[in-house]
């Protein structure tokens, strides 16, 4: 797994963003933590990585809960081997679950996270926040200006919303979370589905021509 490379040019610059916080509980967080990594093996996943103009993407994972608890899990990686996404994949699914009782700070997560891209130790194409999460912001109720903080700066937001039957969770993200040239959302109707969902959506968003 390459380190670093200020000199290294990639098509983009992606962070994980996982929810780990209360409602989250010990087997959900382990079945995304594992989802992650299945969908880095994926050989479809290494293809679409080859397939960019740099032919080589930086990943990092954030987990996220309360106010007071963003940690990075896996600091910045250059993905462009098979090698690398093994080492990576290997990484996050031995990730230990960080987390803080009593809130889901979801701005605070994103204003975390563009802060770790603000100035990557790369020359990126582009940079996404890939957040995922299974409820609203209960603790700033601030998710539209972090958003539209991070859009600011030239950053992309997707979201994967596990929605456990909700039908409210999508729109939420929909309207106050994702934001920037080309976002999305992908829903997950539950943590089960997340391992799908998180290969679809990493496929999307390594693919997305650059321009």
């Amino acid at each position: 797994m390459a380190a670093p490379d200020p000199s290294q040019k990639v098509d983009l610059a992606l962070v994980l963003a996982v929810d780990c916080s209360s409602s989250v509980d010990p087997v959900e967080f382990r079945i995304q933590m594992e989802g992650i990594a299945a969908a880095l093996r994926h050989p479809a996943l290494h293809d679409a990585i080859a397939a960019g103009r740099e032919h080589c993407i930086a990943l990092s994972l954030v987990l996220w809960s309360g106010a007071q608890s963003q940690s990075i899990a896996m600091p910045w990686q250059l993905l462009a081997t098979q090698a690398d996404l093994e080492a990576a994949a290997a990484v996050i699914a031995g990730a230990e679950r960080e987390w803080q009782a009593g809130g889901t700070a979801l701005a605070i997560a994103i204003d975390f996270a563009a802060g770790l891209l603000a100035a990557p130790p790369f020359a990126a194409k582009r940079r996404v926040i890939d957040v995922s999460g299974d409820g609203i912001d209960n603790v700033t109720g601030t998710t539209e200006a972090a958003r539209d903080r991070a859009v600011a700066q030239g950053i992309t937001i997707n979201g994967l919303p596990i929605t456990k039957g909700s039908q409210l969770l999508p729109i939420y993200y929909k309207t106050q979370v994702i934001g920037g040239r080309d976002a999305f959302v992908q829903p997950a109707p539950d943590v089960e589905a997340f391992p799908a969902a998180i290969l679809r959506k990493l496929l999307r968003e390594i693919g997305n021509p650059v321009v």
